[in-house]
């Protein structure tokens, strides 16, 4: 149910909340990339936001133009290293594909923090032309569903096969073996404590990259607080908002 009285549009993230994802469930994976410590939380963020303003290329210009704050903020945070920038850390992987829980229920967490960010996109078509939307703190109970979603999605970010390997020997190729190993996700908080009781060439990478998640949680907020919960008329041509 949207969080917006009376809203009858549909959710552009989907018509009902995702179910969470069951663990039991995940499929055997040998990603083409390797295998990513860190889940892409940034990127989650990103493709709610593209949802929510549209506009395929132009997604930027019209966040911009909805509020010029929200870009600024926008811009630093996808700025940052978290794990899945131009140097991501990650094990290259010889062999079967392994049983990839951290994959599959990172990607259904994702799907809720995106519902949740989405859910009071309230969406309509007045008579005048244009576009109608009705975007974020509409209530406190918006702020909390995102936040919780993210907390869930932050409690399973690291793939413990992967950081256990790149914390020994970050350089080296795994020879995978899916009949004894089993991508279980490790809490940012159970990894901050792993990368600091255990040491290899790998470390201090790691440990970079879960320092900048000190800052995410606030940076999050403060893109929400840039969401006004006032009715705006999208113009299409300009991709600006009255």
């Amino acid at each position: 149910m949207s969080l917006i009285t009376g809203c009858t549009y549909a959710n552009p993230a989907g018509a009902a909340l995702p179910i969470p994802p069951v663990a039991a469930a995940a499929p055997s994976l040998a990603p083409a990339q390797g295998d990513h410590l860190f889940g892409d939380v940034v990127g989650t963020i990103e493709t709610s936001f593209q949802l929510i303003f549209g506009g395929g290329a132009n997604w930027t210009v019209r966040m911009r133009n909805y509020n010029s704050m929200l870009q600024v903020l926008w811009n630093g945070l996808s700025g940052v290293d978290f794990g899945h920038g131009n140097n991501p850390p990650l094990v290259n992987r010889n062999g079967l594909p392994e049983p990839d829980e951290h994959s599959h229920v990172f990607g259904g967490y994702s799907s809720l923090l995106q519902w949740n960010l989405c859910e009071i996109v309230c969406t309509g078509f007045p008579p005048e032309g244009g576009e109608s939307r009705r975007i974020g703190v509409a209530s406190r109970a918006w702020k909390t569903a995102v936040l919780s979603s993210l907390d869930k999605l932050l409690n399973h970010l690291v793939d413990s096969t992967a950081i256990a390997f790149y914390i020994a020997t970050p350089n080296a190729i795994r020879n995978a073996n899916p009949g004894a190993v089993r991508h279980v996700p490790m809490s940012l908080t159970n990894a901050v404590t792993y990368a600091a009781t255990h040491n290899g060439p790998g470390k201090n990478r790691v440990t970079q990259v879960l320092t900048t998640y000190q800052i995410l949680r606030n940076s999050v907020t403060g893109l929400l607080d840039r969401f006004e919960g006032s009715e705006k008329v999208l113009n299409y041509p300009q991709d600006t908002w009255t």
